[in-house]
């Protein structure tokens, strides 16, 4: 049932008139957020999210897909890191200072996975928003009427419904 809930909520989402920057910038928020895996810094970054008037429900599927991506692209995360951390040493002064600063050691930005997440999903920002608004717009103006006749979506709307209607008794 879940999976039929996430995937009206994706149909929607696609279907609605809200904005096509709000739905792709949510989106590339999103996506920084499922590359990162240090725990506190996603916490910093879901409130940056929610600073903006980006759309959540976009920033969620960001999250899901790059978090899928991110798993499978660790070693090369790693790499990257490691570069930025260890290999720039022009930059070493610079971490001593951040890792002595209060609260940012609890971010592990001194964890090379985290900063090549972190590195990547700051270079990725702006091809994902180009491309999720793009996306998102040659949906809306090629497939929205396909879509939303097809039967597996119209079984999906019912079976939501039914499951609210049953939910409420």
């Amino acid at each position: 049932m879940f999976t039929l809930k996430l995937l009206k909520k994706i149909i929607v989402l696609f279907e609605s008139d809200i904005s096509p920057n709000q739905i792709a910038w949510g989106f590339a928020l999103g996506a920084i957020l499922g590359l990162v895996p240090s725990f506190f810094l996603k916490i910093l970054l879901f409130i940056v999210i929610m600073l903006f008037r980006v759309n959540l429900s976009s920033a969620f599927i960001g999250i899901a897909l790059f978090s899928i991506i991110g798993f499978f692209i660790d070693p090369l995360l790693d790499k990257i890191g490691y570069l930025v951390l260890v290999d720039v040493s022009v930059l070493k002064s610079f971490y001593t200072w951040l890792y002595n600063l209060p609260v940012v050691p609890f971010t592990k930005f001194n964890n090379t996975v985290v900063m090549g997440g972190f590195i990547v999903g700051l270079i990725l920002i702006i091809p994902n928003g180009i491309f999720a608004k793009k996306f998102l717009i040659y949906y809306r103006q090629n497939y929205r009427d396909k879509v939303s006749k097809l039967k597996l979506i119209k079984l999906i709307s019912a079976t939501i419904n039914l499951t609210k209607v049953i939910d409420k008794k």
